[in-house]
């Protein structure tokens, strides 16, 4: 008989090579559209440009062709072009929610609560997405209630996410814990 095979080893968060393909069209995404965004904001470039003075700081740049491949002129190719920049970066957070789906993957909290669920695109707070704390209680008097909401301006999706650490234990638990607690302790 022939000897078995052992298996290899796949971590607790799923094979390597998927990791690091959803880990790319992750980083990919980001940098795409702050690249095209930066093209968009010149004015707060030059804040950053300012803050990054000990390291080394590349600036993507797209170049853009004045002629179309028959030699003529086209007068709407820098809108088409941010249009087309803008779009890769929804391409491949869509790639990535795919990947993340059928290979039965859970991505990161961070990551899914960093880009839309409906349009794809990376919710960049101030520029296409506003953040703002809502609290249903009567008079804002539960602190426990407050809740994160992040609505995307692309599409107007809200995203709400809970800003608790963690819910107390019921009062059942407090009371069945506290008994156990004056069991052990109470002398033979």
């Amino acid at each position: 008989m022939a000897k078995q095979k052992a298996k290899k080893d796949v971590s607790a968060r799923g094979p390597p090579h998927i990791r690091a393909r959803l880990e790319y069209l992750r980083k990919a995404a980001v940098y795409i559209q702050s690249a095209s965004t930066s093209r968009l904001r010149p004015d707060q470039n030059d804040n950053t440009d300012e803050q990054m003075t000990d390291g080394v700081h590349t600036e993507p740049e797209i170049v853009e062709s004045s002629e179309t491949r028959d030699g003529h002129q086209e007068s709407d190719q820098p809108t088409h072009n941010q249009n087309r920049t803008l779009c890769i970066p929804r391409q491949f957070i869509s790639q990535m929610r795919g990947v993340s789906l059928k290979s039965q993957m859970r991505l990161p909290i961070e990551v899914k609560r960093s880009f839309c669920k409906r349009c794809d695109i990376i919710l960049v707070p101030g520029f296409n997405c506003v953040e703002r704390i809502e609290n249903a209680s009567r008079g804002r008097k539960k602190p426990w209630a407050d809740v994160r909401v992040v609505r995307c301006t692309a599409c107007g999706t809200e995203k709400r996410f809970p800003q608790t650490d963690r819910r107390s234990k019921k009062l059942s638990e407090r009371k069945s814990e506290a008994a156990a607690k004056n069991t052990s302790s109470a002398p033979s």
